[in-house]
């Protein structure tokens, strides 16, 4: 699965969320449903009709892999610039999303839209979770810029059950203060939520303000979201593996 990073890489959308076709998903969406199809998973597309920020209305794809459980896992799927790979944002959070759907079936996991112009996916599904669609949801775990890093992450710094849990499991995990993401959306529909982001360790005799344990970590590499520099070249399949079976399925189990 984390190989299809290097497939769902190419896919380029037309444009923005606001630029999505009202009857027709765009291509990264319609990559993710065949990807979903041929590994046998069961998905449910949610279109929602929204107010535009900057435009009149827009459709959101949100996809929905329902389980059976008190969890959730996000990833966004769409990009504020449709002419690069957009690799460590987001792409492999969501092929990692994936992936944590089939070691964990249970676990509710949604691929979120409209992330990056103010979180319109992650207001779709609050709604839902406090109309109990899902059941009861105690936390929903967000993962951001998960290709490079592996075992070693930041913790976003949003207090709550989660974050405590993450803590205790990853004691030397720092916590951040973290741009906008689809974890501030939950928390303001009042829903307990957290995200996760993983870093390179630094070379030797360099430091950062990012430390886990006594590793410094480079924090620089959140710098190439939206541009050019978020190529495939920047992220590592093996690393991805790391963090998805080392960190979040212990954080899930």
């Amino acid at each position: 699965m984390y190989s299809k990073i290097y497939d769902f890489c190419k896919i380029r959308n037309k444009g923005t969320v606001y630029d999505n076709d009202p009857n027709e998903p765009t291509p990264r969406v319609k990559f993710l449903i065949s990807l979903l199809e041929s590994e046998g998973i069961d998905y449910e597309l949610d279109k929602s009709k929204i107010k535009g920020f900057l435009k009149g209305q827009t459709t959101l794809y949100n996809i929905i892999l329902k389980g059976n459980s008190n969890k959730m896992v996000v990833a966004h799927h769409d990009v504020a610039n449709p002419n690069i790979d957009n690799a460590n944002d987001n792409s492999c959070s969501v092929i990692n999303a994936i992936m944590i759907k089939k070691l964990m079936p249970n676990i509710h996991v949604v691929l979120l839209d409209g992330e990056e112009f103010g979180g319109k996916g992650s207001k779709v599904i609050s709604e839902k979770i406090k109309n109990g669609y899902f059941g009861n949801i105690d936390w929903v775990l967000n993962l951001e810029l998960t290709g490079k890093g592996g075992k070693y992450f930041f913790i976003g710094n949003y207090p709550g059950r989660l974050q405590d849990r993450i803590k205790s499991l990853f004691p030397d995990a720092p916590i951040v203060q973290t741009p906008f993401n689809d974890s501030v959306i939950f928390r303001q529909n009042g829903i307990d939520s957290c995200v996760i982001n993983p870093l390179p360790i630094l070379i030797e005799n360099k430091e950062s303000n990012v430390k886990y344990g006594d590793k410094y970590l480079d924090y620089s590499i959140l710098y190439n979201c939206h541009n050019k520099r978020d190529n495939i070249s920047t992220i590592d399949p093996n690393d991805m593996k790391e963090f998805v079976e080392e960190v979040v399925v212990k954080i899930l189990s």
